[in-house]
């Protein structure tokens, strides 16, 4: 049995990185940042909390013209590495699980780097570790699908933890607008959702904060989603994404929720054993046992938009490059009729 736990959303500031001139200046700031992280944590651990979250690229802020060698080397961490070690190290002493994110420069696939967010035990083993596939800013296991898939299967594709606080899975920021990413960590078997978020907050922008309350209900799991407090020193406005932490149950209620600022008010406890009663029982209010999965699958089957494998014999070297595959998307949505035809270079020489 599961006893319930506490989690807190640790709603902190982002310090960006991207003024940093070189690995030193920029590893300095992120140990700054540490040293802030270990007093909150260290503060959550003495209230009896078992797991801390932290908001999404906390650590680091996101590449804004960088090109991907230059992120790289001075911005993205390694997993493990001397600055993920001290987090280890932390929730070991404290016996309790830290959750976060940042930019990971994998040895698995050199020249590139990914969005990933990362769970450490309370041994100080790192049990998880999920590359981010819907991205604006950085590759994607996307780009190189066959390779990846063959490389780290769908459990390292999509992973999952099983731990003394049940089943555990993280996904970051703005996957929350995709049902496919929550989905398939409830296919194999998650409760607890983490979600480290760099959001608008308290604005509803694109439907983003409903999505939350949409993928807890409708994947039936525990969502906890820890929101940045401001994002510093970088070259947009402090508050372009800020605050309002919420932690949801699985019926899509809020559970707990924070205000503006350095906040770790979203915190309230996770009943593992409730949900999973739930879950097994036959009835309307359970939405798991009712999924028709296979009457869908023919047109998922059909369906193709963003091209994957894009970047499957060259790294992306630039967010840019990205704009590229955006064209080809709307060509293959054109062609599926979700959006008119497309103008081609003939066409438009003819008008």
């Amino acid at each position: 049995m599961i006893e319930p736990w506490r989690v807190a959303c640790m709603q902190t500031y982002t310090h960006a990185l991207n003024s940093c001139s070189n690995r030193e200046e920029a590893m300095g700031v992120v140990n700054l940042r540490l040293d802030r992280w270990e007093q909150l944590i260290r503060g959550q651990a003495r209230g009896g909390t078992k797991l801390v979250l932290f908001p999404e690229f906390a650590l680091q802020g996101f590449p804004v013209g960088e090109s991907a060698a230059a992120w790289i080397e001075k911005a993205c961490l390694d997993l493990p590495g001397p600055e993920t070690e001290r987090l280890q190290k932390l929730a070991q002493e404290l016996g309790i699980f830290i959750g976060a994110n940042g930019y990971w420069r994998d040895p698995l696939f050199p020249g590139r780097y990914f969005n990933t967010s990362f769970l450490i035990d309370t041994s100080g083993d790192i049990i998880l570790k999920y590359r981010r596939v819907n991205t604006a800013h950085a590759g994607s296991p996307h780009d190189f699908m066959d390779h990846y898939f063959d490389t780290v299967g769908i459990e390292g594709a999509f992973p999952v933890a099983d731990t003394e606080l049940g089943r555990i899975a993280m996904m970051p920021c703005g996957e929350i607008m995709f049902p496919e990413a929550a989905r398939m960590f409830m296919f194999r078997g998650a409760e607890v959702l983490l979600h480290p978020t760099s959001d608008f907050g308290a604005a509803d922008n694109n439907g983003w904060q409903s999505a939350k309350t949409v993928r807890a209900s409708e994947n039936m799991m525990y969502l906890v989603s820890s929101n940045t407090a401001g994002i510093l020193n970088a070259p947009y406005a402090e508050n372009e994404c800020q605050g309002r932490s919420k932690i949801f149950d699985y019926d899509g209620r809020v559970l707990a929720e924070a205000g503006m600022g350095e906040c770790t008010r979203a915190a309230t406890f996770i009943d593992v054993e409730g949900l999973r009663r739930l879950r097994s029982k036959a009835g309307g209010f359970n939405r798991l046992i009712r999924n028709r999965i296979e009457m869908y699958l023919p047109v998922y089957n059909t369906a193709s938009f963003y091209p994957p494998n894009q970047f499957a014999d060259e790294v992306m070297d630039s967010s840019a490059r990205i704009q590229e595959n955006y064209q080809l998307a709307l060509d293959n949505m054109a062609d599926q009729k979700i959006i008119p035809p497309r103008a081609t270079p003939e066409k438009e020489a003819a008008e």
